[in-house]
């Protein structure tokens, strides 16, 4: 992994969440990608709960405001592994990267409450295709304009494990930036 500096995590009870399909979203039927995205939004709360107590066994607080997204990133630019075998992320790595999407995403429609979560259904060429994004954005022409802030998060996490990634405040840019579209 580099030069990455690596850092205990200690995963307590951590268990990552199961969408209840186990194929891409893209390829399961409507309906079932429908299921697993009711599913995660009506265990949102208990997702960034989890996430939350991860943050705290390894000292960190979750907060919305720019100060805590940046000791969050911090966090999880020092800590996200990869795995050499396969090149991907360590299995776990994933539901975190899903219970951090979740609450990135959150962080998003409290600071814009025109914001929401969507089920996106809008091409099936599209990369977000029967994935959670945000939408509700007025300041651009686009009118299917979302952020896959869960994709955006899993790339950037795999950036970060090859040692392809410089960018250290990614999660206040991003929320800034769905700020100034919304």
């Amino acid at each position: 992994m580099g030069d990455k500096s690596m850092m205990t995590v200690l995963w307590g009870d951590y268990s990552a969440f199961d969408p209840g399909v186990s194929s891409p979203l893209h390829e399961v039927s409507k309906r079932q990608a429908r299921a697993a995205f009711n599913r995660l939004m009506a265990d949102k709360d208990e997702r960034v709960a989890e996430l939350r107590r991860l943050l705290q066994l390894n000292g960190i607080d979750l907060e919305p405001s720019d100060f805590g997204l940046q000791k969050l990133n911090d966090w999880f630019r020092a800590a996200v592994e990869g795995d050499p075998a396969t090149g991907r992320l360590r299995s776990i790595w994933y539901g975190v990267v899903n219970d951090l999407a979740l609450f990135l995403g959150d962080v998003m429609i409290q600071r814009c409450p025109t914001l929401h979560w969507t089920f996106y259904d809008k091409g099936a060429k599209d990369l977000s295709f029967q994935r959670h994004v945000i939408m509700g954005f007025s300041k651009v022409p686009n009118p299917k304009y979302n952020v896959d802030i869960d994709f955006l998060l899993g790339s950037y996490a795999h950036r970060i494990v090859a040692n392809q990634e410089e960018e250290r405040d990614a999660f206040v840019r991003w929320v800034r930036g769905a700020q100034e579209k919304a």
